[in-house]
């Protein structure tokens, strides 16, 4: 196969969707990578990389002169196929793996249970969940099953379109430009000691106050259960001596949440109609962007580095919170996307009452 040979019918038409899911990208990140238009963007991106590569994969597999070189490509590939296919089975272990590690780590508590339950789940749907609708065979129960079945994988496809915006959003190529201000939002307090989670988000605010030379350095957080002192004190001193510009640094100390930290600190805002760059745990900015979105900021999100087993579980917290902040318009998508099974499930429902009454 020549090198043009790639250029012309039918291989043209492995390119062409692929260069338009890659141009979709491009524009989504150019304009509005504050939402989950970027994670579904990326994701289309993906799959036609993930088919183009699979097509060409096959196609040159006779162009192969040795047949041990073929057989390893064949293994290769039927490796790749069976991982796509037990994906929801690995992903159910990979949880329910990680959330008995973080339990290990960091203690038995609701919100560290999240990664354990959420594998648990994962796996009991796969298997347990439909041997039990089998056996019951009840027509009811089986419309029941189908909807819940699909209220899981509308959620499941959700959080993964979740966590590839969130990686959208940390991607940043070379130096920030034009930054008129960094927030750095606060995470709780030891008393007057910042802990080790929180150092790594005012690093990370130092050094783009580094890199920014004309940007005021924000750092934000109010006092709450259990801390001496408003969490941006603390931070602010913890910056200072690590580095940080003392005439381009100041706190805001009376937030709450993370809305409060971006409103509040708005207020403090040199510039307010300027780029602003959030600083806060990677799996944690995407959730504070899409909030300073509804804020009407001109803002970019940086991310720090966080242990993975805890970042996986942060992260299940994360898309929870964002799923109650956007209850309503899940509930219209939910309701439109499942129409015909939730009247199915309701006319089974009906018709199994109706008799008994």
């Amino acid at each position: 196969m020549t090198h043009s040979a790639w250029l012309t019918p039918p291989y043209v038409f492995l390119w062409v969707p692929q260069l338009c899911a890659l141009a979709f990208l491009a524009l989504i990140v150019r304009f509005d990578r504050r939402s989950l238009w970027s994670g579904f963007a990326l994701f289309v991106f993906i799959m036609t990389v993930g088919v183009t590569a699979a097509c060409l994969f096959i196609d040159t597999m006779d162009l192969v002169p040795s047949q041990w070189i073929r057989t390893v490509m064949l293994w290769i590939g039927l490796l790749a196929a069976a991982v796509i296919v037990a994906f929801p089975v690995l992903l159910g272990v990979f949880l329910t793996a990680e959330g008995c590690r973080l339990l290990r780590r960091e203690g038995v508590s609701p919100a560290n249970c999240l990664s354990l339950a959420a594998g648990l789940f994962v796996l009991l749907d796969l298997t347990l969940i439909p041997y039990l609708a089998s056996l019951v065979r009840n027509a009811v129960v089986t419309r029941l099953f189908t909807l819940a079945s699909a209220c899981v994988l509308f959620f499941s496809a959700q959080l993964a379109i979740y966590c590839l915006s969130a990686f959208v959003n940390l991607v940043h190529v070379g130096k920030p430009r034009g930054l008129k201000q960094i927030v750095v939002l606060g995470s709780g307090i030891f008393g007057t000691a910042v802990p080790p989670l929180l150092g790594n988000r005012i690093r990370t605010g130092i050094q783009l106050q580094h890199d920014a030379p004309h940007a005021v350095l924000i750092l934000s957080g109010g006092q709450g259960p259990g801390e001496d002192i408003p969490e941006g004190r603390a931070m602010m001193a913890w910056a200072l001596a690590h580095g940080a510009d003392p005439s381009r640094t100041i706190a805001e100390e009376r937030s709450r949440n993370t809305e409060e930290n971006l409103a509040y600190s708005a207020r403090l805002f040199p510039d307010p109609t300027g780029k602003t760059a959030i600083v806060s745990t990677r799996y944690h900015v995407l959730r504070a962007l899409l909030i300073s979105k509804r804020l009407h900021m001109d803002a970019v999100g940086y991310g720090s580095a966080a242990t993975w087993y805890f970042s996986l579980n942060a992260m299940l917290r994360e898309f929870i919170a964002f799923v109650v902040m956007t209850r309503k318009r899940q509930m219209v998508v939910l309701c439109v996307l499942l129409a015909p099974l939730w009247l199915t499930a309701l006319a089974g429902v009906i018709q199994w009452i109706m008799p008994a009454s």
